[in-house]
This record gives structure tokens, sequence and C-alpha cells, in this order.
């Protein structure tokens, strides 16, 4: 992204004005003037009169255009990282805002946007019914998808085979070798209780299966056991887990090609034809998971442009909305698609989605960009916006955009993809999932410390969500076409009812996934003389190999065998059909009535900072794609960079300043960190001697005190986090995430070395060794100097630490840390000097 200085001289008055109100709102002043700004833009681009403006005196820096050159300055930290903080309009700070809101929050806003109104609550309710029970009345589908169907059935992922099964499909295509693949096959199959799914369910097909997995679980368990005889340890032994091992893998290959359209996208547009021609359309997705290197991203960019060629030929001026489209992945067409790059995305990415989009609309054929995870959506919505106001795409409609039901920020977004639209005059395709990265993201926000997760943690709060979003799409019909992506009758049915009955064509469609949802939509699909809906309905088709397949065959398994989707549940005779097309919105007032208020999280997904129970809490992370986390930082890194640090000996006595040498960022000798000194012969000696002294009274203090004491520091270096992510960062040459990481790293070794010493020990029975020296490395100059001060001082040890020498202003801010909190002066010293030393 290009920038240009401009010069502009302020008067000191409007200059501290400016320092004092960034400082209130926790911003630097540079990101105070550019968001007034942008602010001011925003109301100018979308006024027809100039906003009116206070009288303010601003005299020009240079009355020309020409940018002012730069003038020598000292060097300041973090300026570059702070020069590239985003201004944010209204309607995206408030996406931003609502990312890991409280569930509750989030819930009980949704409450009244997605109820329905009594007359179309029982009209929805009695359809859905009427598609629930046709389907579930249905024959048992034949051939390849209901064998599919009766395996992904009987083995759900509530049971360990289920389970077992899962971790094969999910880890069997990423092992090149066959060893090593028959040592997974040993593991995930001879623990499975397969004997349990004998007879349970009709298919002769499970039925097959769950005898040759029996078969082979007890084969591969036992074939070492006494009672076996040697040749039949030979067999096993040399042809077992081969024989498995091809069986799973047609097993894989067989699910593969229930959910995926056709290896090529010739292949796909041959296989389309069929329910084509039963008023069906499709939307294409080349399969491949993100690209790690270049040459990932140029073979993924060369085959969306064959697919569209292709999908553009087919559709043969169909259009939009009629013909066939393309839906793109992000991650696939650059290796580095995130917010740390986001300079490199604008300009690397950014050609190839126009490239590829100016390419659709030369066929006139519709293009959607997927959504991925929630650290990249924000990313996505830059994209998006510098696409739609592309002057070589004016005036068409066939940009879309998916948008996922789980996201606590989802109805904030279409606020602003209906802004969009209105601002670039067009009608934007938005496609509504509910969203298929659940699991990672739960696992990801409990890894990184965040403060809530993005998604709503009960499957109901989403289809909640799913309606309330879609009540906001059908209500802009000039600005947003709305694509419904669902395999739920109810669902299905509110949408029908809510759209009205004077469907026209190009005012809404469903779409759902091949393999998936096709027998659902054949009810909805077709003429209403046949017995159908006459709505239509665009099946998104995946295209690739059985080698592309793993990751989206992963999540497809996921949908299929969890025990909440509608799919899995349809089957299952024994659920009534009422309770399977429950309105969601009445669901979550029976579950407030239980609960006592409408939207508490799943009681067995603990908030990441609870993640570990009354035992200890999680520490704390930072989000580096959060624009409001990122502003906030990049405030406190300026203003902590002009403190100049210092490391000196730190004993029981004060101890004079002595002859300091300067500390040197290794990322830029311009920038001085601080200064600091080694202790002498003589203060060491002194300092051993306090460790001395000190030792029976450290040990003498309870643990439960000494506990106290390391949770106290835990908090204190947890609020410093932001001072120490920088100081990391200029004296050891960290990144920003490892830096949070290092910073979290220590927290939690204070955490948990408080809790061993708290619960466990008592002094009648543990023993502490006496004065202990650690000596800590350069690489994890807070996180293992922590860790290991923290074990010796909950033991009841008095501690000298020797730093690295490279990183001793990180010691000694740790040490500070520790004394601040309630460690006894001559308990823990200091004692910075050279390695050899």
């Amino acid at each position: 992204m290009g920038t240009t200085t401009m010069g502009v001289k302020l008067d000191d008055a409007t200059r501290e004005r400016i320092k004092m109100a960034a400082s209130r709102i926790d911003r630097t002043p540079h990101w105070l003037i550019k968001q007034a700004i942008f602010s001011y833009l925003d109301k100018l681009e979308n006024s027809d009169t100039l906003p009116e403006l206070p009288a303010l005196f601003v005299g020009a820096a240079n009355e020309s255009e020409e940018p002012v050159a730069p003038q020598d300055e000292p060097h300041q930290p973090f300026l570059e990282f702070a020069e590239q903080i985003l201004p944010q309009s209204v309607s995206r700070a408030a996406i931003t805002a609502a990312w890991r809101r409280p569930e509750t929050d989030a819930v009980s806003m949704l409450m009244e946007q997605a109820r329905l109104s009594p007359p179309v609550a029982e009209q929805a309710h009695k359809l859905a019914y009427q598609l629930a029970e046709k389907l579930r009345n249905q024959k048992s589908a034949s051939g390849r998808a209901g064998m599919v169907q009766g395996l992904l059935q009987e083995f759900s992922l509530s049971s360990q085979e289920g389970v077992a099964l899962m971790c094969l499909a999910e880890a069997l295509l990423r092992i090149p070798d066959k060893a090593t693949r028959d040592a997974l096959i040993r593991d995930k199959i001879s623990n499975g209780n397969w004997q349990s799914h004998i007879g349970r369910s009709p298919s002769l097909f499970v039925n097959a299966a769950t005898w040759g997995l029996l078969f082979t679980g007890r084969l591969v368990s036992t074939h070492n056991e006494a009672n076996l005889s040697r040749s039949l340890n030979r067999i096993i032994g040399k042809s077992g887990e081969p024989l498995i091992r091809k069986g799973v893998d047609m097993a894989m290959r067989l699910m593969g090609e229930q959910f995926v359209t056709g290896e090529t996208i010739a292949q796909a547009l041959a296989n389309a034809r069929k329910l084509e021609e039963k008023g069906f359309r499709y939307s294409y997705d080349m399969l491949g998971e993100a690209a790690l290197t270049a040459a990932d991203a140029q073979a993924y960019m060369v085959s969306y442009q064959q697919a569209i060629h292709a999908i553009g030929k087919a559709s043969n001026g169909r259009g939009i909305y009629e013909g066939p489209g393309i839906s793109i992945k992000l991650s696939a067409l650059h290796p580095r698609y995130s917010r740390a790059q986001y300079d490199r995305v604008m300009e690397e990415l950014y050609p190839r989605l126009k490239s590829l989009t100016l390419l659709a609309r030369q066929y006139d054929i519709g293009l959607n960009i997927d959504a991925e995870e929630a650290d990249r959506l924000e990313i996505s919505l830059d994209l998006l916006e510098k696409l739609c106001f592309e002057p070589e795409l004016a005036g068409w409609n066939g940009i879309g955009f998916v948008i996922q039901a789980y996201q606590k920020r989802c109805p904030l977004v279409i606020d602003y993809l209906v802004d969009l639209a209105s601002r670039s005059r067009r009608r934007l395709m938005i496609r509504l999932v509910k969203g298929a990265y659940w699991d990672s993201e739960i696992k990801r926000a409990q890894m990184e410390g965040l403060e809530g997760y993005p998604v709503y943690t009960r499957k109901v709060y989403t289809d909640v969500s799913y309606l309330a979003c879609a009540k906001k799409l059908l209500a802009v019909p000039n600005l947003i076409y709305p694509q419904f992506a669902t395999h739920n009758a109810h669902t299905l049915a509110a949408i029908y009812h809510l759209a009205g009955q004077n469907y026209y064509p190009g005012q809404y469609e469903f779409q759902c996934l091949h393999g998936m949802g096709e027998p659902l939509y054949e009810q909805v699909t077709g003429k209403v003389a046949d017995g159908k809906l006459n709505r239509p309905c665009r099946i998104y088709a995946p295209v690739g190999t059985h080698e592309t397949l793993l990751a989206y065959l992963v999540r497809r398994l996921l949908e299929n065998g969890a025990n909440t989707s509608f799919v899995n549940r349809i089957a299952d005779a024994t659920l009534p059909l009422d309770e399977l097309v429950a309105d969601p919105v009445e669901a979550v007032e029976k579950l407030a009535q239980q609960e006592g208020q409408a939207g508490i999280p799943h009681p067995k997904i603990p908030l990441p900072r609870d993640l570990y129970g009354e035992g200890r809490i999680n520490s704390a992370g930072l989000d580096l794609a959060n624009e409001h986390r990122l502003a906030s930082l990049s405030s406190a890194l300026l203003s902590n960079a002009m403190q100049k640090w210092q490391a000196k000996p730190v004993l029981e006595q004060p101890v004079a300043d002595g002859e300091m040498t300067p500390v040197i960022n290794p990322a830029e000798p311009k920038d001085i960190v601080g200064w600091g000194r080694e202790a002498t012969e003589s203060e060491v000696e002194q300092a051993l001697q306090n460790a001395v002294n000190q030792a029976p009274v450290w040990f003498a203090t309870p643990p439960q005190e000494r506990a106290a004491i390391l949770q106290r520091a835990a908090v204190l270096m947890e609020d410093q986090m932001q001072q120490l992510i920088g100081l990391l960062v200029r004296e050891a040459g960290k990144t920003f995430s490892n830096a949070i990481a290092e910073v979290r790293e220590a927290v939690d070794f204070l955490h948990y070395y408080a809790g061993q010493v708290r619960d466990d020990f008592d002094n009648e029975t543990h023993r502490p060794l006496g004065p202990v020296v650690c000596i800590s490395p350069w690489n994890f100059p807070l996180a293992i100097f922590t860790g290991q001060i923290a074990a010796a001082l909950a033991a009841g040890n008095s501690v000298l630490a020797k730093p690295a020498e490279q990183t001793s202003l990180i010691a000694a801010q740790g040490i500070a840390i520790l004394l601040e909190a309630g460690v006894p002066p001559g308990v823990v010293q200091l004692l910075p000097g050279r390695g050899e030393t």
C-alpha cells in the first residue's frame, strides 16, 4: 500500500489537544488524525453538500501540493507500526467491536430480530414438518450415496469408533509412507468397540463394514497374543495392516466421490447436467486449501482461470442468476493472507482477485468470495470494498460474498454490505451459511487465550442468528441478492414464507452442498404442478482429485457426523419430527427459562480464560487481527518506547549505577533500548550472602502465601503485557506474535507453580534446596527466565538470577514485577553479566 507524507503545521494548542484526546481513548495522535481525515472523507463522499467543520487555525506547511520532504529526526521505535493501523468507518468499527462480544449480549440482540410473526411461524412449522416427514419417509438412498449415508449415521462422532474413523479420514491422506499409515490404523482401529455396532443398521454395507472393522480390530490388537499360531502372526504381520489400509483408503475414496462433483471441471460440468435439467444451478469450487508457497498460489490461480473459462462457456449466456458460477478462496491466492501481511495482500493478492473477477464478468457468471476463518473476515471486507469500486466492474452485479451466521459479527457485516452495495451502486450476491470452521475457531481462541469466542457455542444460537440475518437480507432486494445455504427444513420453510408468495426470478435462491442437500431440495426446486415449491436451489459443487479433497471431506464428515446436525438427525427415526423442526427462537426461550437468561454459553465450553477450570486461569492473549487491539497496542508501544530501560544488579541493598553501556536493538542500530551494567565480583559475593541469610525466612513463609505472591506477579505481568511486548521486540528481536506468546508463557508459569504449592505443598513435608542459581537463555528471555525463578520461589528457595547477556533489560523488568508483587528483597536477586562469567 503506497503512502505519501503530507506536511501540515499545527499550533501548539491544537497539537496538545490532539495528544490529550488520543490518550483518553488509548490511541496515538497519528491514528486520531488519520481517523479524523477518514471520517470526514467518508461523510464527504456520501453527501452532496460539504460537511460543516468548526473554524480551526491550521497553517499549511507548503502551499503547493508537493509533499514535504521528511526531516532527519531521532529514531522513533514502532512509528512504522503505528502508521499501519487502519482508520475505520462507523460500520466497520461496529463489526470489530462485536468480534468476541459476550454470548448473552449477542443472543439477546438477535431474539427479536429473528422472531417470526405468529402466522409466519405457524406456516413455517407446517411446511417444515411436511418437508421433514417426506424426507424421512423416502426410501433409503441407494448405491454409493446410501452406503455413505448409512456409514456416517452408524458411526456418529458421539461414539469412540466414529472418532476413530474421523481421525483416519483426517490423517491418512497426510501420511506419505505406508508403514506410518499402518501404525496409525493399528492405533485407531484396535481400540474400537466395533462389536456394539453389529446388527444396528439395516444397511448391508454398514454391517459388512462393522464386521470388517471388528475383525481387523481384533486382528491388530491380538495378533501377538500366545493363543494365535505363529503362521497367523506371520500372515497378519505381513499383510494385515496393508489390507486394512487399502480398505480404509477405498472407504475414503467412496466418501470423497459422495461429496465431490468431479475430478476435473469438465467432468463436474458433465455430471451436473442431470440435476440442471431438473432446475438446479451450480456454483463450482476448485478443491484445495490455503496456499503455502507462491507456487501453490500460482497453481490455484491457473486452476481458477481455467475453471472460469469452462464454466463461462457452459453457461452460454444464462447470466449470473440462472447460470452456473464459481466460488473462490482468497487463501488459495496468496501464501500470506493475513492481517499481519496487509500491504502484501493488497499489492499481490488483490490484483489476482481483480483479474479473476474481470474474467467472470467477461462471461457474466457469478463469482463468490468464500468465507474462511474469523481472523480473515475484516481483511476480506477490505478486498471486497476495493473490488466494488473498480471502474471496470461498474454496474455489474456478479460480485458475491459469503457470510457466516455462527459469527457474532454477522448481523453487523450485513449492515456494512448493504451500505457498500448502496455506495458502489450495485446489487451484491450474499451467500448466508452457518459456518464450517466452528471446531477450529473454538480451539484457536482457547489456545491464544482470547477474551471470548468469535462464534456461538450452541448450535441453536447459530440457528437464531441465521433467521435474523436472513430477514435483514430479504429487506433490501434492490441491493442484495440473497443466497440461503441451509440443509435445515425449518430454516428453509421460514425463509420461504418470510420472502412471500410473489416470487420473481432473481429475487433470491437457496443453496445446498453436493452430496448432502439434494434430497431435501428436490421437494423445493421444480414446478408447483409437480408438487414442488418452485424456488431455485444452487448446489455448491467441489471439484478435485482424491488427493485434494482432505480438508473439505473432514468438514463434511464433521457436519454429517455431528449429533446436532439436521442431516444426521433426520435419519434418526426415534427423534420426533416436531422436535426436529422446532422454532429456534422458542428453543432459546425454553433454555432461558431453565438457565435464567438467554444466551448462556454451552456449559461444557468454558471461556478461554477458564479453560483449566478452578485449578488456574489461562493467560490472556492479544488478537493481532483485531484493529481495535492493534490501535491500543500501537499507542502503548509508542508511549513506552520513550522510556529508557535500565538493567543493573538488583540486591537486597541499593547498588550504584556505575558505568552503564547502551543496549542496542539488534534489528535497528539507531534504536538505543536502554542501558545496563554487569554485576561486580563484590556484588556477586554480597548477593550470595543475602540469599543464604534470606533462605530460612522465605522457606518459613507458608506455601499459600508464596503462592499468593506469585499470583500477584502473574496479574502484574499480564497488566504490563504491552510494554513487555515492546521490550521483547526491541531487545530480543521477537516478532509481535512471538512476544505475546512469551509473555503468556511467563504468566502461565507463575499461575502453574502457584497452584502447585498452594494445593500440594506443606513446609513440614516439602523441604527447599536453599539458595538456587537460575541461568536463563536469550531465546526465551522472559518465559524461561520467569519459569525457573517461579518454580524455585514456589518451593521455598531463595534465587540468584543470571540472565543471558543479550537480554538483561527484559530480565530486570521481570525481577521488578516479582518484587512489586511481594517477593522480599534478597529472596530474589538479579546478577547481569556475560555468559562466560
